[in-house]
Parts: C-alpha cells; sequence; structure tokens
C-alpha cells in the first residue's frame, strides 16, 4: 500500500497508473469524478505514480501540495516521518479530503469504493503510520 503525505491511499486511486490501464479507464475515471465531484478532467490528465513521484508523473492538481513538497524537501515518505506537531500544511492537505467520507449517502457501494474510499480515514491512517513509526 502507497500512502500520499497526507494519508490518502494513492495505490487505490482510480488515477494511480491509469495510463498504463488504457484509454478506456482514463475515460471512465473521467465520467465518475464529473459525476461524483463535478470535475471537467481530460483522459490524457488521468494518471498519477502517486504522491511523492516526480511533477511529470504526478496527477497535475497535486503538485503544488504543500504537505507533498514538504515531505520531498525532508526525504520523508510521508507526514507521518515528521515530528512537527499541529503543522498548517498537514492540515491543508488533509482538510481537501475531510467530506468524502460524506459520499457513502448518496453514491453507490460499488462507486464509493473504487472513487471515494481511497481518499477517506486518511487522518486515522496517518496517525497509525506515525504511532509505528516512532514506537
Amino acid at each position: 500500500m502507497m500512502i500520499s503525505a497526507c494519508g490518502v491511499i494513492c495505490s487505490e486511486c482510480p488515477a494511480f497508473h491509469a495510463a498504463s490501464k488504457g484509454v478506456a479507464a482514463q475515460n471512465q475515471v473521467v465520467e465518475a469524478w464529473h459525476r461524483i465531484y463535478g470535475l471537467n478532467e481530460i483522459p490524457e490528465h488521468i494518471s498519477c505514480s502517486g504522491c511523492l513521484g516526480t511533477d511529470e508523473e504526478l496527477f497535475y492538481t497535486s503538485r503544488n501540495c504543500v504537505a507533498r513538497q514538504c515531505c520531498l524537501s525532508k526525504g520523508f515518505h510521508n507526514c507521518a516521518e515528521c515530528s512537527a506537531e499541529n503543522c498548517p500544511d498537514l492540515e491543508k492537505a488533509q482538510a481537501v479530503w475531510d467530506e468524502v467520507p460524506l459520499l457513502a449517502n448518496t453514491l453507490s457501494t460499488l462507486d464509493f469504493e473504487i472513487y471515494a474510499r481511497p481518499y477517506c480515514d486518511h487522518r486515522k491512517r496517518l496517525s497509525q503510520e506515525r504511532s509505528r513509526s516512532y514506537n
């Protein structure tokens, strides 16, 4: 399992390596993300190698994530490796995903599992990673 700087499960995100899965998979994500999140993407944008990949391999909306940039500058895999408490950069990155669990009330179970679950429990996941790192 690969997690992002802020605790999202990169390896379960539909954009993770989507280009290698083909245009049909990218089109499916485009349609779902438009329907669920109101995003207007193009298939060529639907691909990512994970939060700590190079800018060229990263979903473009994540390139300017301050938590990601901080992790990269410190050589961390994710923010759990950092000893800073109450980090405003991490809070800003995590806040993006805070409302996603509410989609369980409106999405089908399948859509929720594919297009929302990877972004849920990010705070808890990172906290668990931090506990492992410091124990």
